[in-house]
């Protein structure tokens, strides 16, 4: 097989992405907004790079199959499976019959984001090495959140899904990108889950790998959103401006940005880079927005409200005075004035897959709020670091909200 040779490829985007509660509660997890994309976007990208025959998107959700159709049915052959049984092995398993027996395929998860290189380079060493198949590797200090591979002389030898750290003696993570040969499909009709039906190509096949040591995120948790945001715009290469944008000859615009379409920037507001400001965006009198916000489309940032290193959701509202930080606000949500979010972790909760950062001598954990879709904060509202608000509540002014992280643990 040549790197002309056509394949099919599986991305896996169903399942309900418990996990990203409550900005899931109304939102399908691939529809989730990154930098003005939706997450399913980031791995259809990739998936270009590839000569495909097929691609199989595999879906539990309606709204899900419509934008995919709508978006990328003029650049592949697609098909759309509906996802019946629960699990990573359920929605495998319903891809089956588009494939021929003794096909190999490209597998893809549907909620990560990585260059798009690295689909490429994963299949480029599938070619290479004339090997069963192959999965893509990337080292992470906190092994306990993924699935890990063990490797020896090429080959992959096992793969654990989320070990104890005391026990992990891998840090090469499971990346979610993979070629493998049709054989996977019989052992999961085994009734094997999708680990050891690996474990089993390990043994009865040949596994190679491919390490992908440029950063790589699996959007799992809500503030796996903030680490995505802070990888893409760090990569702009310069800013741009839409032409149909109207930025204020009296705001001040720094650093490397992305103003789409529609946008507006008010008198006296501070846009500092990297940012991202989505489509038809209202940037409000003396705002400021700064470091790693990513602003999604019709999204309103009240007068002299502060945004930074944040994820904000379609058509949210944050009314003036505000402050925002390191926090993911649902779509159709609003803000009251003077609301707050609190952002410093408190000592001794440990926030899987969040990592510390030393400021000012000191090292802490930032993370500020996670507010599902649909909400309404109060004015002069508080929100400690860490505190969550579940989708459709109503605050009233003046409430605070504690931390509490527990369902995420």
């Amino acid at each position: 097989m040549s790197l002309h040779s056509r394949i099919k490829a599986i991305v896996l985007a169903g399942g309900r992405g418990e996990r990203l509660q409550p900005l899931t509660t109304h939102t399908p997890k691939p529809l989730i907004r990154i930098v003005g994309k939706a997450l399913i976007d980031y791995v259809l990208e990739g998936l270009t790079t590839l000569p495909l025959e097929e691609v199989i998107v595999v879906v539990s959700d309606k709204r899900v199959s419509r934008y995919v159709i709508e978006k990328w049915g003029s650049k592949f052959l697609l098909t759309i499976a509906y996802q019946r049984k629960p699990g990573i092995e359920g929605a495998i398993l319903v891809a089956k019959e588009f494939l021929g027996r003794n096909e190999s395929f490209v597998l893809a998860y549907g909620d990560i984001i990585v260059d798009r290189e690295a689909y490429l380079r994963t299949y480029e060493t599938y070619l290479s090495k004339g090997l069963d198949g192959v999965i893509m590797l990337s080292p992470k200090i906190d092994v306990e959140s993924y699935g890990i591979a063990y490797v020896s002389e090429e080959k992959v030898s096992k793969v654990e899904e989320k070990p104890l750290p005391q026990r992990a003696r891998s840090t090469l993570a499971i990346a979610g990108v993979f070629v493998l040969p049709y054989t996977v499909f019989e052992y999961l009709e085994e009734n094997l889950s999708f680990t050891e039906a690996l474990n089993k190509l390990a043994m009865t096949k040949t596994l190679t790998y491919y390490i992908w040591s440029k950063w790589w995120v699996d959007i799992g948790y809500p503030w796996d959103i903030l680490e995505a945001n802070k990888n893409i715009l760090s990569e702009f290469k310069g800013s741009y401006i839409s032409d149909k944008a109207h930025v204020s000859s009296k705001a001040i615009v720094e650093g490397k940005v992305y103003i789409d379409n529609g946008a507006e920037i008010d008198h006296n507001a501070i846009i500092k880079g990297p940012v991202y400001i989505g489509k038809n965006s209202f940037i409000g009198a003396g705002a400021f927005v700064r470091k790693y916000a990513s602003i999604e489309e019709e999204v309103i940032v009240g007068a002299y409200s502060e945004v930074k290193n944040s994820s904000i959701q379609p058509n949210v509202t944050i009314s003036s005075f505000s402050f925002i930080g390191d926090s993911i606000i649902g779509s159709n949500t609003t803000i009251g004035p003077r609301t707050i979010t609190l952002n410093i972790v408190p000592s001794g909760v440990k926030v899987s897959r969040l990592h510390p950062l030393k400021v000012k001598d000191k090292v802490v954990s930032k993370l500020g709020a996670i507010i599902g879709c649909n909400c309404y904060i109060g004015a002069s509202s508080v929100l400690y670091a860490g505190s969550v608000v579940e989708s459709d509540t109503k605050l009233k002014p003046f409430s605070v909200v504690e931390t509490n992280l527990s369902k995420y643990a």
